[in-house]
């Protein structure tokens, strides 16, 4: 399966999430490499040392994501795609290759508009590929007291794509996974133990079912409390 993170710009929190689930994925037991299209690589950056186990290349344009993704997809079960900041012709291959895109959205009237480019670029992959390309928005780095994201989450299911129900918050412990080179899912402490308890619901809806047919995760406690 490949699964790529993408949107129109920066600062939604794409790399933290491609990062997260990899990690996620990687701990409950499937094969998992990571592929860098971004050009700040901060993805791979932090992969690297995160968890070195983990294979992983870096892509700068169209033919490099082939040849990665090709090669990765021999190795492994799962390749998790960090795309560019923008919906250029790096993330359009991304997309024609993909089994799963998914967007992240912030709490921004800016994310809310940029993002209905990102749906018709999606929208444009799923024609030439058909059921075999899902799609899905994320709500990340969500405030609930705030009003912009409250009246996001009411707006964001009336673009006609797929949303996650499972809601990732703006906590202080992803930004500090970020400065240990970890994720919060592994940090054990009171402090990450909310953030590590959204990344859980989150992953265990998009992929639990996955894994469970799998034979790799056998019922959604053992999701939880890993």
């Amino acid at each position: 399966m490949i699964i790529v993170l993408a949107n129109t710009k920066g600062g939604v929190g794409k790399s933290t999430l491609a990062v997260h689930i990899a990690l996620w994925l990687h701990d409950h037991g499937l094969s998992t490499a990571f592929l860098d299209a971004d050009k700040q690589l901060s993805g791979a950056q932090w992969i690297e040392e995160a968890e070195p186990a983990i294979p992983l290349r870096t892509a700068r344009n169209p033919d490099d994501c082939l040849d990665a993704c090709e090669r990765l997809q021999r190795e492994v079960a799962c390749v998790i795609c960090d795309g560019p900041a923008g919906l250029d012709d790096v993330s359009r291959s991304l997309m024609l290759m993909a089994n799963l895109a998914l967007m992240p959205i912030s709490p921004s009237i800016l994310d809310l508009r940029s993002v209905t480019e990102a749906t018709s670029i999606l929208r444009y992959a799923q024609r030439i590929q058909g059921d075999r390309l899902q799609g899905a928005l994320v709500l990340n780095k969500m405030r609930r007291r705030e009003r912009i994201s409250r009246e996001l989450a009411r707006a964001v299911p009336q673009l006609g794509i797929g949303v996650a129900s499972s809601v990732i918050r703006d906590l202080q412990a992803f930004r500090d996974a970020a400065q240990q080179g970890t994720v919060v899912t592994r940090m054990n402490t009171r402090s990450a133990s909310a953030a590590a308890s959204d990344l859980h619901a989150f992953c265990d809806e998009l992929f639990g079912d996955w894994l469970r047919d799998l034979g790799i995760l056998k019922n959604e406690r053992e999701a939880m409390g890993s």
